[in-house]
């Protein structure tokens, strides 16, 4: 699969502006540094309709790639509830969206793994993210998008329409409308 189509499979929800962030993990073809122009291209030609791309974590075969909004995700991320999930883990109120993004880099780092509050970052609930860490992982009430451990039946509303949007992005995008049609400004 090329990136397109991996981010019509896995980021349309993102695409659309109805998820504010995604990862993606590639498995790198090229070199770090083919990869890197490609993520640049990629901003050269979406950010200008409020979409990013940013790598988080590298290892010699494979790439993390967060895909992401960031007036939504600083929406988010400035919560209440959210600041104070993230302070627990270095960060803090006076951060811009960069700075975190910096941190959250780092810690994908220092752990070798996917950080806790990496869910903050892709709009999943703080509530789920907590119960998430209180059980292990654990006696979720549904998983689906993430697990969660709150509001089951909002949550399943949000994962129908997050497979509703991506049924849509795969059935346009295979009858030939590019990426760059689809992304919402």
């Amino acid at each position: 699969m090329n990136i397109d189509t991996l981010l019509i499979h896995h980021c349309a929800p993102t695409l659309a502006g109805l998820k504010p962030g995604a990862l993606l993990c590639f498995h790198r073809q090229g070199t770090v540094d083919e990869f890197k122009n490609t993520v640049d291209k990629y901003n050269h030609k979406f950010n200008k309709k409020g979409l990013y791309f940013r790598i988080l974590f590298t290892c010699p075969t494979r790439t993390l790639l967060y895909v992401y909004r960031p007036k939504m995700i600083c929406e988010y991320v400035r919560r209440k509830c959210n600041l104070c999930f993230l302070r627990q883990f270095g960060y803090s109120d006076s951060m811009t969206l960069t700075d975190m993004l910096n941190k959250l880099k780092e810690r994908f780092s220092e752990t070798g793994c996917f950080p806790h509050e990496s869910g903050i970052f892709l709009g999943y609930p703080v509530e789920d993210v907590y119960g998430f860490i209180r059980n292990s992982g654990n006696h979720a009430k549904l998983c689906g998008e993430w697990k969660v451990y709150g509001d089951a039946q909002k949550a399943a509303e949000i994962f129908e329409t997050y497979t509703r949007c991506r049924q849509d992005y795969i059935n346009r995008f295979s009858v030939g409308i590019k990426l760059e049609e689809l992304i919402v400004a």
